[in-house]
This record gives structure tokens, C-alpha cells and sequence, in this order.
């Protein structure tokens, strides 16, 4: 999750110094360890719930790691796994597709 969140911020980052060069500034690592941060608490939220009932984990493929139990068909595991999909991998998408498109149309004109 840590990954698909550190790359919609990465392209927010871009999008941002784009639209606003005047703002952009290679020697402020303050904004680059906020959206660090950002990407590493957004993950945990959505990590953290399966361990206070929020669905669960459980085993995946042979047994050697786990995730969230895919399978389960209680509507609590069914919630969570609607809203881990839609707030971890739709909505960073989106943020990425729009970033990025933003920027295209900008360096066409």
C-alpha cells in the first residue's frame, strides 16, 4: 500500500513544482518528509483495522505469508475489503492519472 501512496504523492510533488516553479525548492526537505510521512500513516490506517476486527488476516498462497482474508464472506471483511480498494488503489490512482495529465497538458502547450 506504503508504495502506490508514495507514488500518488510523488506525482502531487511533481504536479505541484509544475504548476507552482516558484514554490519548488530542492533544499526544502520539509515538504519532501511530510509527503513521506503522509504515504507511511495513510498505509498504517488502512493496515492497522484487520487487527482490531475490522476483517482479518490470514494465510495466503502456501502459507508463508499473510494478508487480508480474501476469501472471508462476512459483510465486515466485505466492507474492508471494498474500502482498501477503493482508498488504496483507486483513489491513488486517480491522483496519479489526473497529476500526470495535468502535466502533459502542460508541457504540450
Amino acid at each position: 500500500i506504503v508504495s502506490l501512496i508514495s507514488l500518488a504523492v510523488l506525482s502531487y510533488e511533481r504536479y505541484s513544482t509544475m504548476v507552482a516553479p516558484t514554490e519548488a525548492d530542492a533544499s526544502n526537505y520539509r515538504k519532501i518528509s511530510q509527503g513521506i510521512l503522509l504515504s507511511w500513516l495513510y498505509s498504517l490506517a488502512w493496515t492497522l483495522p484487520p487487527l482490531f476486527g475490522w476483517s482479518k488476516y490470514g494465510p495466503e498462497g502456501p502459507g508463508t505469508t499473510c494478508s487480508v482474508d480474501w476469501t472471508a464472506k462476512t459483510a465486515n471483511s466485505i466492507s474492508y475489503i471494498i474500502c482498501l480498494f477503493l482508498f488504496c488503489l483507486i483513489a491513488p490512482f486517480l491522483v496519479i492519472v489526473f497529476c500526470y495529465g495535468k502535466l502533459l497538458c502542460a508541457i504540450r502547450q
